[in-house]
């Protein structure tokens, strides 16, 4: 029984020696497995290693730089610009490497600081300060054949602007981008991309296109904008009797212009010239007219100042401050003088008429003969004549005294009408009419009976035309007086 015991005993204790045996084998080979690997990790990088993006697992750092290199060498830049257009530079063309100096050698060491397991289960993305260099002239002969630099593709940006004026007045026309690379810029972000291995580049993202220098949102332009608007909105209306002017926006904005520094400016010789038209088409002023007189005969009544007489200065600088301020109205023009009414017949159907030759004259109102008279005119034989032409009466002056060289004539009823010459009363006169004016007249005035000046006196006022000619075959003294046709007083 003993024996027996013994002999199983001995049994387990030879089991329990090959067990150590065989794990101490074992620990042996795992021992001498990891210094194989360790020693073989000293100068080869881990698995899954990767350096800028290369994959060098299980490299030595010989063969990790010749891989980053070919990697290198091997790179690409695609360049992306305007209008879906793309070229690219190729590593190879410009002799593109990466230049280590040790530092690879330093990412080994680093590595082994790390031992067992790490060897298989690491996956390392390492930065090495690796510096990638090119050959500068070859780049510079790539950049310059960049398609981007060809004249076809070249495309000259253009600045927003103010249309001309349309149905919706003036508009801003938005800037155009065009596609004009800045070479100095984009070559300095295209050696940058290459210097970093930019996986691509966009003109645009660098900021390496020329652009407009004035956008749409541009204030100054923008404030131009609603100041021309705001002037070609006006609209000046000039009424002329019949006749009707309308300055607007088809006109005004032929006179709109903004320079460089986007100011306005009003043309002031169009304004000029506009107001230059309302005065050639409407002035009246000394003009010569046909006139039917109380005989019947039509005549040609030439010279004096009435009619009406735009003042062009004036009106100038009015319209042109109603203009800058966009108004919208009816004007009534800036005149030195008026007339009694527009038109051809600019003395309508109130006015005295004087016949020199007849010595009579005739006051119509309303075209109703209110008085006519015979009357003494200027003496002829001391040349102190009436003028003939058509006139206005100038203001009238009861107790004037009239003066002149070698008088001082008072008189009652003053109505002057051409300068010093007007009617008046001649109470010191015991006749009128005849040939008296031809040696005996005055020294220029219509001197009147008292009692009709006095009534002309009362119906005139300041304004009314004066109508003064001379008729062949009117002679008081042996004409036509006795022919008169009230009804034929009239201008056509």
């Amino acid at each position: 029984m003993a024996k027996q015991i013994l002999k199983q005993n001995s049994k387990r204790n030879y089991k329990k020696k090959l067990f150590f045996l065989g794990l101490t084998g074992l620990f042996l080979v795992l021992l001498l497995t990891y210094l194989i690997i360790s020693s073989y990790y000293d100068n080869h990088f881990y698995n899954n290693t990767i350096i800028n993006g290369v994959r060098v697992s299980n490299m030595t750092v010989e063969q990790a730089e010749k891989a980053i290199n070919e990697e290198v060498r091997s790179y690409l830049l695609p360049i992306y610009g305007r209008n879906n257009e793309r070229d690219v530079i190729f590593g190879d063309d410009i002799n593109l490497h990466a230049i280590f100096d040790g530092s690879l050698s330093s990412a080994l060491e680093e590595q082994n600081s790390f031992k067992w397991p790490f060897h298989f289960i690491r996956t390392d993305e390492i930065e090495v300060n690796a510096l990638i260099e090119h050959d500068d002239s070859l780049l510079q002969k790539v950049f310059d054949k960049l398609k981007f630099f060809k004249e076809e593709m070249i495309i000259e940006p253009q600045n927003a602007y103010i249309s001309e004026y349309g149905e919706n007045g003036y508009e801003i026309l938005p800037e155009e981008l065009g596609a004009k690379v800045k070479k100095d810029a984009l070559f300095n972000a295209v050696k940058k991309a290459i210097d970093i291995l930019e996986p691509s580049l966009s003109i645009e993202d660098v900021k390496a296109y020329e652009e407009p220098k004035i956008t749409s949102e541009n204030p100054k332009l923008v404030a131009a904008l609603n100041e021309m608007n705001k002037i070609a909105s006006s609209k000046i209306t000039y009424n002329f009797g019949e006749d009707i002017e309308i300055l607007d926006s088809s006109k005004i904005s032929e006179w709109l212009s903004v320079n460089k520094k986007y100011e306005v400016n009003l043309d002031a010789e169009g304004v000029k010239e506009f107001v230059d038209y309302i005065g050639w088409a409407y002035n009246t002023f000394g003009k010569t007219r046909t006139f039917t007189t109380s005989y019947g005969d039509v005549i040609e009544v030439r010279g004096g100042d009435y009619g009406w007489w735009l003042n062009r200065g004036k009106e100038v600088s009015e319209l042109t401050e109603l203009l800058l301020e966009g108004k919208q109205l009816v004007k009534e023009p800036s005149y030195f003088q008026t007339a009694m009414q527009y038109g051809k017949d600019d003395v309508g159907d109130t006015y005295v008429e004087v016949n020199l030759t007849a010595q009579h004259l005739f006051f119509y109102k309303e075209g109703k003969l209110v008085l006519e008279t015979d009357f003494v005119s200027g003496n002829l034989s001391k040349n102190y004549g009436t003028p003939v032409g058509t006139y206005s009466i100038t203001y009238k002056e009861n107790d004037a005294t009239l003066k002149g060289e070698n008088y001082a004539t008072p008189v009652k009823y003053w109505m002057p009408f051409n300068g010093n010459i007007g009617f008046h009363d001649a109470p010191w006169r015991k006749e009128f009419g005849k040939d008296i004016y031809m040696k005996q007249g005055s020294h220029g005035c219509v001197n009147m009976p008292p009692a009709l000046a006095k009534e002309l006196f009362e119906n005139i006022s300041k304004g009314m035309p004066v109508i003064v000619y001379e008729l062949e075959g009117t002679e008081n003294h042996g004409g036509k007086d006795n022919q008169i046709n009230i009804e034929n007083g009239k201008f056509k």
